[in-house]
């Protein structure tokens, strides 16, 4: 949210100074430089509150956990170079750091500060004390990874959120064209390309590694998979799915490899029970397990992969 709708202003409320495209619509105001961090800045006192509200107030009668979902990749070096590997590091720090640090920790990362100065706000004493442990578990929505590449930022350039990093999150690498002696014309995907929507490259490796690096630097937090799942966009082959059977299964390996390693994964939710309306992206990508014919009363088919989850399958 913060990101879409204050930094690029593709998302609701549509806000940006630096469009993301040259031909983008136009954005309805904002400042991409300041805006996303005041808006995470306020998602996160406004979760700590609720968090403190319902310790205080209710958790003695109702004995409930309450945490915070975030939408995560894990981001690999585009190259060997020393560049791109601190570019992949800041890139995951802005990322999961930028909510991850302050869940534990009570305060912003260093690097943060010393990039974005004094455009990321700054927490009082008090919501420090707010902040810090406001959560029973950490959610985490995982679909795809990058590789992070060094972007220097030209010294005319508009300043913005998505340049602070000075780096960019690519799908293609030059290390694995390297290793495998593929001509730079030859696109070496990070995983294989989902269908029907333009985001989702199926790595599963890089949630392991996402949930491992949450272990190690924010304190062995409780985690749930929220969200996980892969698209397809043609009818005649939504009901024969192998490869979301397969996108399921590998993630779920990586789970227990992340769980043997000691991450603390207490369950997973796939994406979805039914094809739905995604948002931005309306009815063409299916993600359910479920598929809707919205041609005859909303019936719902089984796919393949509705199965692949049973004792039986």
């Amino acid at each position: 949210m913060a990101k879409l709708g204050y930094d690029f202003g593709v998302g609701p409320p549509a806000r940006c100074s630096v469009p993301v495209k040259e031909h983008a619509p136009p954005c309805t105001g904002g400042n991409s430089s300041t805006e996303p961090y005041t808006v995470s800045h306020n998602l996160l006192l406004a979760h700590a509150t609720v968090v403190n509200l319902y310790r205080d107030k209710f958790l003695g009668d109702q004995g409930g956990q309450i945490g915070i979902s975030l939408v995560r990749q894990y981001v690999e070096p585009f190259s060997n170079s020393i560049e791109d590997k601190a570019a992949a590091k800041r890139l995951m720090d802005f990322e999961i750091g930028w909510y991850m640090e302050p869940l534990v920790y009570g305060a912003y990362l260093k690097i943060m500060r010393l990039l974005a100065k004094q455009r990321i706000p700054t927490f009082t004493v008090e919501e420090k004390k707010l902040m810090k442990g406001s959560f029973d578990f950490i959610g985490v929505n995982y679909y795809t990874s990058r590789f992070g590449r060094y972007l220097p930022r030209k010294p005319d350039a508009p300043i913005a959120y998505r340049s602070d990093t000075f780096a960019r999150a690519v799908t293609e690498s030059k290390l694995i064209h390297d290793l495998i002696a593929k001509a730079d014309k030859d696109r070496v995907l990070i995983g294989p390309k989902a269908q029907g929507i333009n985001f989702i490259y199926s790595y599963p490796q890089g949630l392991q590694k996402l949930l491992e690096f949450m272990n190690q630097n924010y304190q062995s937090p409780t985690v749930y998979i929220t969200e996980n799942g892969i698209t397809e966009a043609k009818l005649d082959k939504s009901l024969k799915d192998p490869h979301r059977i397969q996108y399921i299964l590998q993630h779920l390996y990586r789970i227990k490899m992340a769980m043997k390693n000691g991450v603390n994964v207490k369950g997973y939710f796939h994406w979805s029970l039914l094809d739905n309306f995604e948002f931005r992206q309306g009815f063409v990508p299916k993600f359910g397990l479920y598929y809707v014919d919205r041609n005859n009363n909303l019936t719902r088919i089984p796919k393949e992969s509705a199965k692949c989850g049973s004792r039986n399958s």
